[in-house]
């Protein structure tokens, strides 16, 4: 897998000295870090309003409560189809999946040795608070000029889509498939 630019590595300590060392780490991975990072708040709002639609549904239509619904389920076949049901529940897992590897991802960029904390606050503040801070409110907690901000922020996004795509990621996939294994 590349994740840097003509270089061939699945070791996130590679991945890791080539932010050291200011290589260029692959746009794409940088773009999709950002990206997901932009939609995290609006995943997790989708997660929890999810929960609610499905219970509203289930009252709605059986008259039962989702808990209630899915016991009775098992013994009669009610308004909501099984397969509608376990497909909503699913794409809310899918979603809640992706969620705790953005949150392990962070919790290893704080834990990082060289600057960790500082790259986990400015991504905290930009992206994950439920009430984003301003760039100014960041350049002043961090006491550091615009320059400085824009170069560790783009550190720190480098950094996290190396441990998310790089480390975290595969190892997700490789679960997903002896899962998937054991089930057949």
């Amino acid at each position: 897998m590349a994740i840097y630019e003509g270089i061939q590595s699945n070791n996130i300590n590679a991945g890791i000295d080539n932010i050291k060392d200011n290589k260029k780490v692959s746009p794409n991975i940088y773009h999709n870090t950002k990206l997901l990072l932009k939609l995290y708040n609006k995943v997790l709002w989708r997660i929890n309003n999810s929960f609610e639609e499905i219970e509203e549904d289930c009252i709605s239509f059986s008259g039962k409560r989702l808990d209630e619904l899915l016991h009775s389920l098992t013994d009669t076949e009610e308004f909501i189809t099984e397969a509608r049901l376990e497909s909503r529940l699913q794409s809310i897992e899918d979603s809640k999946s992706i969620i705790n590897l953005i949150e392990k991802a962070l919790l290893m960029l704080k834990s990082y040795p060289e600057n960790g904390e500082r790259y986990y606050s400015i991504i905290y503040k930009i992206y994950i608070s439920a009430y984003p801070y301003s760039e100014s409110e960041i350049i002043d907690y961090l006491c550091c000029s615009r320059a400085t901000y824009y170069r560790e922020k783009k550190n720190a996004i480098n950094l996290l889509g190396t441990i998310l795509w790089g480390f975290l990621f595969p190892n997700f996939m490789k679960e997903i498939k002896s899962i998937k294994l054991i089930q057949d």
